[in-house]
């Protein structure tokens, strides 16, 4: 059996355990918690040495970075067509996939952090600024592309799973997506899916 090693709120390990309710395999969830350090653990360490989550665990085979794992759990399970076929398409959903874990997750991250984690003192306003207008430039090209189509690559997958955890804690954020009107659809589309309903309750 498949087991997901992994902090619950993390947008990370909720994008993996969303690909494996997609894809409809058992799975163990092995809570990890961040808050007592768990990660920082010597047993943890030999699952992933970067003390980072989340980790799948598939026999004798380990896999951290949760984008590879949404890669490795659609090889996994061809016939639920979370890839699509051809270079061409699957070099779009690398291009979606990079741009949310290189420039959105991080600035979304950098909003998080020093708005709401960070204690006052800690917080740096322009890091908040700075991660509002990068969300803005990764979000406009989005929204164009999501004008013309119901998901990201034209039917749901990858993309669309490694970017809408990204975007879940938006309202709370003050990212306001009604200013992306179809990024905006899309997630009510990707929110509506048995998945999610099934991870974020």
């Amino acid at each position: 059996m498949l087991a997901l090693h992994g902090f619950p709120m993390s947008p990370n390990t909720r994008r993996v355990r969303l690909a494996l309710e997609e894809v409809g395999a058992p799975y163990e969830f092995v809570a990890v918690d961040l808050m007592t350090g768990a990660h920082r653990s010597d047993a943890y360490k030999e699952l992933n040495p970067t003390m980072r989550v989340p980790v799948l665990v598939d026999g004798d085979y380990r896999l951290w970075e949760s984008n590879a794992c949404l890669h490795y759990l659609a090889e996994r399970f061809p016939e639920k067509g979370l890839l699509p076929e051809g270079a061409r398409g699957r070099g779009l959903v690398s291009q979606w996939v990079f741009m949310n874990a290189a420039h959105l997750s991080p600035a979304v991250a950098h909003v998080f952090a020093h708005s709401i984690r960070l204690p006052e003192e800690q917080r740096i306003p322009k890091m908040v600024e700075n991660g509002r207008i990068e969300i803005d430039r990764c979000l406009g090209p989005l929204d164009a592309r999501l004008s013309t189509r119901e998901f990201v690559v034209d039917k749901f997958g990858v993309a669309d799973l490694s970017i809408a955890p990204t975007l879940g804690y938006a309202p709370m954020l003050g990212i306001d997506l009604s200013r992306f009107p179809h990024v905006a659809a899309w997630m009510a589309r990707v929110q509506a899916r048995e998945s999610w309903q099934r991870i974020y309750g």
